[in-house]
């Protein structure tokens, strides 16, 4: 059984080794890059604390450990700065991460990992994994979010399988851990899944995701950032636009009906109703407004013209003036939240203050 376990870890890190390899000596300039690179380290470093042949003392062991332990929240970065357009990552993220890195460091050298269930145990091992476990569920729920709305086909392809089946793995991982730790305290056999199968499983989805990246290698960087010098297409040059797009009478035509049948204040309208209103593939809509426009999201190419009206709305005379909400609602948005948010991130003031004239300033 050792052996059939080194066999298939082996695999498992060959394929990890070459994808770190990869990312880091192609692609390190970018953030991407760089991330999924530490992450199949991190994944490496785990592998191998489990590995029978593997004979490490006490400080390249706490080494492994701690790298494993970043795993999932390297995942999480790499799935909100894949998936995410435009991503920050709030400072109380960081301070969670370095909070539980260093709640599990503690416990692992104070108390070790023999579950009496005290407080100082809850404290350092469960409460930690609780928290690993949150950021792999929710990476898996950025891959599925802006699924629909994603206009970029090359990161289409990757978005539902790779984040999904790297956040079930650790997830697998981490309920692992509290299945045997259960199991010791309570003597009670429980099921498992053993290191075999996911060696096992972690070796095909990364000999997967390698092949899959080896295919799109012409369009990758379109997967792993927006090249700088395509920016999305503001409505005040679309003419320019039009004129120097490849499919110049697509794009105008897409104008055209979006304007005049004002189709962008339905709430909720989506790039399949679009695509049907233009008697359109679908995959064609995206690739025009992807390629020829700059957008890498559908939402945000909807809010361009949304945020447009509302601007012509917010000018008029203080004896026209319409409360801010109703606006919101009739361009199309179905929260004052997410109007002050869209708003906010294109003229980079609030709704009221360019009512007040700050967008003159």
């Amino acid at each position: 059984m050792n052996v059939t376990l080194s066999i298939i870890g082996g695999l498992a890190i060959s394929q990890l080794a070459f994808m770190a390899l990869f990312f880091a000596l192609n692609h390190r300039q970018h953030l991407i890059g760089r991330l999924l690179a530490l992450y199949a380290v991190c994944l490496i470093c785990h592998v191998l604390t489990y590995l029978p042949v593997t004979h490490l003392n006490s400080v390249v062991q706490q080494v492994y450990y701690r790298a494993a332990t970043l795993a999932p929240a390297i995942l999480w970065l790499v799935s909100r700065y894949l998936f995410v357009d435009n991503a920050t990552v709030p400072r109380w993220i960081w301070a969670l991460v370095l909070t539980y890195l260093g709640l599990r460091t503690y416990g692992s050298l104070t108390i070790g990992n023999a579950p009496d269930f005290s407080t100082p145990y809850v404290l350092s091992y469960v409460i930690p994994q609780v928290v690993m476990l949150g950021f792999s569920a929710h990476a898996i729920l950025m891959a599925f979010q802006g699924l629909s709305s994603d206009l970029v086909e090359p990161r289409r392809r990757v978005r539902v399988p790779f984040i999904p089946a790297m956040g079930v793995l650790v997830a697998a991982v981490l309920m692992n851990g509290f299945i045997r730790a259960a199991q010791t305290y309570s003597g009670v056999t429980l099921p498992s899944f053993p290191n075999e199968f996911l060696f096992g499983y972690l070796f095909v989805i990364t000999l997967w995701f390698n092949v899959k990246v080896m295919r799109l290698e012409a369009e990758a960087l379109q997967v792993i950032v927006l090249p700088r010098e395509q920016q999305p297409v503001r409505l005040s040059t679309v003419p320019t636009a039009v004129r120097k797009a490849d499919n110049s009478t697509m794009v105008q035509r897409i104008l055209t009906v979006l304007r005049e049948e004002k189709l962008y204040a339905r709430p909720g309208l989506t790039i399949g109703e679009l695509a049907q209103r233009l008697s359109m593939q679908e995959y064609r809509l995206r690739r025009v407004i992807n390629k020829e426009l700059g957008y890498r999201n559908f939402n945000q190419f909807l809010n361009e013209f949304r945020i447009a009206e509302a601007c012509r709305r917010l000018q008029l005379p203080p004896e026209q003036r319409e409360p801010i909400a109703n606006i919101a609602f009739e361009v199309g948005y179905s929260a004052l939240s997410s109007f002050n948010k869209a708003f906010k991130d294109i003229h980079h003031v609030t709704p009221t203050q360019y009512r007040d004239g700050a967008h003159w300033e």
